[in-house]
């Protein structure tokens, strides 16, 4: 038995290539992706072992929501009136390209008129600009509980991993509702995966640790600044944003409350800063470190799937504080420069 996956959303905000980066090489030729340019008429059908993507064409400028989700419900019905279960729709993924950063009416009305079976894939994660992260993330969350939100950047190979977990986890609910077998589904999906998914994570890995090193030598470069206090807000948007950036990386869509519970647990980072500001020769080693100490810890928890202990990420952060102090930040600024 093999999932039928629905892939929608607007013109221009991924979708073939989204297929494209979800299957083996040569299942979605280059031509078929339109670079934001309409290719793809009615319903395409890409066919692997593991699952069935249909690729559905983009909604129009100018397209009502009700045409386009007449367009979508027509497909879905369809293969429900074929009375055969391997047609059968087992889960939707609607995209919203993820450079505008904003969820549009449009977009809420049809992941709403999907229920249940939707899954929102918040594409082309890379473009997401610092200060639009967190108003995003707050608007998306009010829509679908977190488990069914996830960034991905089909360029970058990095959300994908947590994108094929959710879905997997959904088509075995709806295919064990269907009293399908489930077993045997989860084999060949698996079977199909395993090597791409030690890819998709070796490049998620590493793009988390730029992250990382950019945070802390940003941090670095802010304790610079030789007054007093003025560096700790600069400080704290820079802990904040790469905590979002790094939650990205995984495909994870994080709130405040992750992002403080993360500074909290890793050891009142705020506190260290101002104490860093009090204290000159010492600021660039503390505030790039404590930086680096919650990078990591921030890395450990998603790649755990949010799962690790406070008391787990108080050992992750000190750990890599203390590494951070083996490192010349105001030497390694200066290169940089």
């Amino acid at each position: 038995m093999k999932p039928n996956i629905l892939i929608c959303g607007k013109t221009g905000v991924g979708k073939t290539s989204l297929v494209q980066a979800m299957t083996r090489a040569g299942t979605v030729p280059d031509e078929a992706i339109g670079h934001a340019q309409p290719v793809t008429t009615g319903f395409d059908v890409y066919e692997t072992e593991a699952a069935n993507f249909i690729d559905c064409q983009g909604m129009e400028p100018g397209q009502t929501v009700d045409e386009y989700a007449s367009t979508l419900m027509g497909e879905v019905v369809k293969r429900l009136d074929s009375g055969q279960a391997e047609n059968l729709v087992h889960n939707i993924w609607y995209c919203i390209d993820g450079s505008g950063a904003r969820l549009q009416s449009a977009d809420a009305r049809l992941i709403t008129e999907f229920s249940d079976k939707v899954l929102l894939v918040i594409t082309k994660a890379e473009l997401l600009r610092k200060d639009q992260i967190g108003p995003m993330m707050d608007e998306l969350l009010q829509l679908l509980p977190q488990e069914r939100i996830v960034l991905v950047s089909s360029l970058k190979k990095s959300g994908l991993q947590q994108l094929l977990d959710t879905a997997q986890a959904m088509t075995e609910n709806a295919l064990e509702k269907a009293n399908l077998e489930v077993e045997d589904f989860r084999s060949h999906w698996d079977a199909y995966y395993a090597r791409m998914r030690e890819l998709w994570m070796s490049r998620m890995d590493a793009e988390a640790d730029e992250c990382i090193n950019w945070g802390a030598g940003r941090a670095a470069a802010i304790a610079l600044v030789p007054l007093p206090l003025a560096d700790v807000g600069p400080l704290v948007a820079n802990e904040a944003y790469m905590i979002y950036k790094l939650g990205a990386v995984y495909g994870y869509a994080i709130n405040k409350s992750i992002f403080t519970m993360l500074a909290g647990v890793t050891g009142g980072s705020i506190a260290g800063k101002l104490a860093a500001s009090f204290l000159p020769f010492l600021k660039i080693p503390i505030a790039a470190g404590v930086t680096y100490g919650v990078g990591k810890a921030a890395k450990a928890y998603f790649q755990s799937g949010m799962s690790l202990k406070p008391e787990e990420l108080r050992g992750k952060f000190l750990e890599a504080e203390k590494e951070a102090k083996n490192t010349n930040w105001k030497e390694k600024i200066q290169k940089e420069d």
